[in-house]
């Protein structure tokens, strides 16, 4: 049974260019209208089964936040339908359903009743709720002298400890300090066992993280839904080069029938002005490698082939791991390096020297760039996925991404 099932779920809105064209339209005699359609979302349909984690990821405006809206009820659909199972708590806009002049403990309550839980349930997670919101005595203070942080963490800690069967993130995961919000990521990461989870993020590690697959909105369309690394892959081109890099200047997410949507697995992009045609690591004691120690001095070299002038030439490397959260990486600017113009016809190598870190054992794959610019504002003009693959060994096993080096343990009694 699914959690979510949504079918050819679209939503239009009424734009007017002024408020008079509103009065306008309403003391029309022939009733003429005085607006413009705009489609916020186009013939939407996603299957979200329970116990998923689904992420939404799309530029602003691509629908993402209509589409949770829907879903939650807040916005009735223009065509389509969209069936729920289950209660469900949203992180949308936090505190925005708060009355300012209640209390915290009034509005605790309140906000239970929206969310269908009766007061005997709130009894018994009231405590709770206080406790993870850390506001104090504050909690029977009226909301309106809340500070921003303290009303967002009061938001949080209700929508997440009434135990909701589907819990909704919009942009919520930065609420607090840090201390705070790792604590939020904690709570989420709680519920992926029990709950059905939809987060919409640009934190692109966090989606990769916890995330089990990745729905991809763009214009109101329904791109693509798959596994979360190679949706971030294709994303990453969108970016860089727009929306006709990745699905084709005729393609149409509207035109597949009921389908969720899946793209090619393209591994690079580029303007094509130059190319990385070869990638090299390089043991200084064991020669050429695929294979490292942790803390073994390496040399990756990469080179790369102009076709044209390259004026301000980037060129950079990213270290990922199996899911594809960045690790570590440089470029020749971040380490304050400038490179020679790239005339057509040459053939440049560029090397970067460093200790590999002491990451734990496992895969790793090496994703190479050039570009033209500046670290602002720059065109690249060949991005590779997972160009090397490189296998990380240890001596001894360790806990974590990373192991710590010449660590040693005190004992006093």
């Amino acid at each position: 049974m699914l959690a979510i099932d949504i079918q050819k779920l679209s939503k239009c809105f009424h734009l007017y260019r002024s408020p008079l064209d509103r009065l306008k339209e309403a003391l029309h005699p022939l009733h003429k209208k005085f607006y413009h359609d705009f489609y916020a979302l186009r013939e939407i349909t996603l299957a979200i089964p329970f116990g998923q984690t689904l992420g939404i990821i799309g530029l602003n405006g691509s629908g993402k936040s209509t589409l949770l809206k829907l879903i939650c009820g807040i916005l009735q659909p223009t065509e389509g339908k969209v069936v729920v199972n289950g209660n469900i708590s949203a992180l949308l806009e936090l505190g925005s359903g708060f009355n300012p002049e209640f209390t915290g403990r009034q509005n605790v309550y309140f906000a239970g009743a929206l969310a269908g839980v009766d007061r005997h349930q709130m009894n018994k997670c009231f405590a709770e709720i206080e406790a993870f919101a850390e506001i104090g005595d504050f909690i029977d203070q009226p909301t309106k002298n809340y500070s921003s942080g303290m009303l967002m963490r009061l938001a949080f800690a209700v929508a997440v400890n009434i135990k909701p069967d589907i819990l909704i993130v919009d942009e919520a995961l930065a609420v607090g300090d840090n201390r705070f919000q790792h604590k939020c990521m904690a709570k989420i990461k709680s519920f992926q066992a029990n709950s059905t989870i939809i987060m919409v993020s640009h934190d692109q590690n966090a989606i990769l993280t916890l995330c089990d697959r990745v729905a991809w909105l763009h214009e109101g369309k329904l791109l693509a839904v798959g596994n979360p690394k190679e949706i971030m892959e294709q994303y990453t081109q969108l970016i860089y080069e727009g929306v006709d890099s990745v699905i084709g200047k005729n393609a149409d997410a509207s035109d597949l029938g009921g389908k969720e949507p899946t793209l090619g697995k393209s591994k690079s992009f580029g303007t094509g002005k130059a190319r990385i045609s070869r990638v090299r690591l390089y043991s200084r004691e064991r020669g050429e490698t695929d294979v490292v120690f942790g803390g073994e001095s390496v040399m990756l070299d990469l080179w790369v082939e102009a076709f044209e002038v390259i004026s301000k030439p980037i060129v950079g490397f990213l270290v990922k791991n199996r899911l594809g959260i960045e690790l570590f990486g440089e470029n020749n600017l971040t380490l304050e390096k400038s490179l020679p113009t790239f005339k057509p016809g040459k053939s440049i190598k560029v090397s970067f020297c460093f200790s590999w870190p002491r990451l734990a054992a496992g895969s790793y794959a090496v994703t190479v760039a050039v570009a033209d610019g500046t670290l602002e504002v720059h065109h690249q003009q060949h991005w590779i996925h997972d160009m090397l693959m490189v296998e990380v060994v240890q001596e001894r096993k360790d806990v974590g991404l990373f192991s710590l080096e010449q660590v040693k343990i005190e004992v006093a009694v």
